[in-house]
């Protein structure tokens, strides 16, 4: 009903006010939305590279590292998630996903003598002269994203 004045008469409803859910993931699976929720804060977290090597293989990369808040989301909606692997000796680890964010898995570690691979973070360069030999660290922040996910391997 309006008044006179144009102003609304009636019961004042103030909005209220949900606590926030924080969801964890350990393995892959769906993330679904409660049918008030409109944005998310996000922490996407990829798999580490694997070692180079057991004598003088370098230290893979580590996982991709993206978050962000006010992310924007449908309300009763279901996401899939993927969490990302660690890699094991001589592979990259694994990506992991929520939604159109991807963080990239980490670069493996390089052998005796040879380079990183690319990742979130690179993986580092194998060991006895390797950088004399023009072996180096992984690139990192493969793909490229902004803010960056990971850095170039040492």
């Amino acid at each position: 009903m309006a008044d006179l004045n144009g102003g609304i008469i009636g019961v004042d409803n103030a909005p209220e006010v949900l606590p926030e859910t924080i969801t964890t993931f350990n393995s892959s699976g769906t993330l679904t939305t409660a049918s008030y929720t409109t944005a998310v804060e996000y922490l996407v977290i990829a798999g580490g590279g694997g070692s180079g090597g057991a004598t003088v293989g370098g230290g893979g990369g580590a996982g991709g590292y993206r978050t962000a808040t006010g992310f924007p989301v449908s309300a009763s909606t279901g996401y899939p998630i993927t969490v990302g692997a660690g890699g094991s000796g001589g592979a990259n680890g694994s990506n992991s996903v929520f939604s159109s964010i991807t963080s990239a898995g980490g670069g493996q570690g390089g052998g005796f003598q040879t380079a990183g691979t690319a990742g979130a973070s690179g993986g580092g360069v194998g060991g006895r002269n390797s950088e004399a030999n023009g072996a180096g660290g992984g690139a990192g922040n493969t793909p490229p994203v902004s803010p960056s996910q990971g850095n170039t391997g040492g």
